[in-house]
Parts: C-alpha cells; structure tokens; sequence
C-alpha cells in the first residue's frame, strides 16, 4: 500500500493514523515473540546533492511498550522538517526481517515541491498464503482514510510487489524520481485499488465520467476530486484481462 502527496500535513492526526495502521494492520502479523522496533531518522538536513534522503543517519528508537499516539507524536515534533521514518518487523534476534515480513515508513518534507509518501509492505507468507476478505476490507479502509488526512495526490493497493517502483513503472522505463514528482498528475499504474487525486480525476472527464466509466468492480468517490477504484471484489483474483481493461481507461494519466 503507497500514499504520495505534496505538502505539509498536520502530524498529531498522521501520527494517530500511522499509530492505528500498525496495531490494527501490522502488529496481528508478528508473532507474540517478536519485540517491535519504531526507528524514526532524525538529524539530517537535505543538499543539493542528496535531497532524498541520508546515506546514514541516527535514530531514535521506540519499543513497542512506548508505542502510543502520545509517545509517537511527541517523537514526530522532535524531529526536524525533513522526517523518515520506518517501522520494521524484528526476528526472534532482534534483526529486522527483511524476508517474509512487513515494514512501513513514512517520508515527509516541508518542500510543498517535495512528495511525501507513505508506504505499508507485507508478504504475502504472513497471510498463510490467503488474505482474507475482511483483511482486504481492512487495507481499504485505511487507504481511504488516509487519503483524506493527507489530501493524497494518488495511491493504491497492490499484490506481491518489490521494490520502490510500480510494476507499470518498471515495464514503462519510469526513474523513481520522475514517477514520485509527477504523481500529482499521472497515476503510478493500474492496481487492484487505485486512488486517483484531483487532477487525474480531471484529466479523466470528471469524477461522474470516472464513477460512470471506469470498469471496476467497486468505485468511492472519497469527495475533494479524489476516487478510490477497486479493481475486482478479491485482491488475489485479478484476471489479466481486467487489467488490461483499467490500463486502457486510465491511459490519459499514465506514464
């Protein structure tokens, strides 16, 4: 699950929503033996050269005792403008599990010409090889929920994806950079939920044309320009042919 938007957000409400994501969605992954790690970056101060992020940097670490909306948010307003934050799953050795588990990290600058991301991984393994349909529904709303807290430019909700790139992005020669500061106007690719913001709502005929003319299995219009569409009723029943179907519908505002 990905969020980008651009501009500043009120942090005490994204701390709570961030704070809810991780109890509600991830911490029902762990196992009961596995201690949870909050690393929040901090100290660093983006260049010319290195405006995305730090080769190294300190952090400050919150164990799962001291993760609450109060601690969070008091971590958050410590931190400088430029903010990085991952919240990793540890194995039973304290070592963060990078296969066959999950992460979350939040990106945030106070450059409005800057996207912020936030950006929520599980494997597929944790689920039993099956998510269910109220995990499903689960996903969603939090997707549409925080789409609303961060006036989200674009988002989605996808299956067995690696690395920062979108499937789309990768068969389309698309750089991370490009994708990231477009993304208020081309959506980063057909997904199983693909949140459309304002101006690629627009560039689409309107939100009655998408409401009426998208070919989804669900479609939300979360108000403010911005439109949730769900691709099938299950997560892990994509045919190709339905893909094909939204990739055609949403050519105007792909890459």
């Amino acid at each position: 699950m990905e969020l980008d938007w651009f501009g500043p957000v009120d942090r005490p409400p994204l701390a709570t929503w961030f704070g809810t994501l991780f109890t509600d969605l991830l911490a029902p992954l762990c196992p009961a033996s596995v201690d949870e790690l909050v690393s929040v970056a901090r100290d660093y101060f983006p260049s010319d050269t290195t405006p995305w992020g730090p080769p190294g940097y300190a952090r400050l670490l919150l164990s799962s005792g001291d993760f609450s909306p109060a601690a969070w948010n008091a971590a958050l307003s410590d931190l400088p403008s430029f903010l990085r934050v991952q919240l990793v799953q540890l194995d039973s050795q304290g070592l963060p599990l990078v296969d066959g588990g999950w992460s979350a990290e939040v990106v945030l600058k106070d450059d409005p010409e800057f996207p912020h991301q936030v950006v929520v991984a599980a494997a597929r393994s944790l689920f039993g090889g099956w998510i269910s349909h109220a995990v499903q529904q689960d996903w969603l709303t939090k997707l549409r929920s925080g789409a609303a807290l961060v006036r989200a430019s674009g988002g989605w909700i996808t299956l067995d994806r690696a690395g920062p790139r979108t499937a789309h992005e990768v068969s389309a020669g698309v750089g991370i950079d490009e994708s990231l500061f477009m993304a208020a106007e081309l959506s980063r690719g057909p997904h199983w939920a693909t949140l459309l913001g304002p101006r690629q709502v627009a560039a689409l005929g309107g939100v009655q044309q998408v409401c009426s003319a998208a070919p989804c299995f669900a479609i939300t219009d979360l108000g403010g320009g911005r439109i949730l569409l769900q691709l099938t009723e299950h997560l892990d029943e994509v045919p190709e042919e339905a893909v094909v179907e939204l990739t055609r519908f949403l050519r105007p505002v792909l890459h």
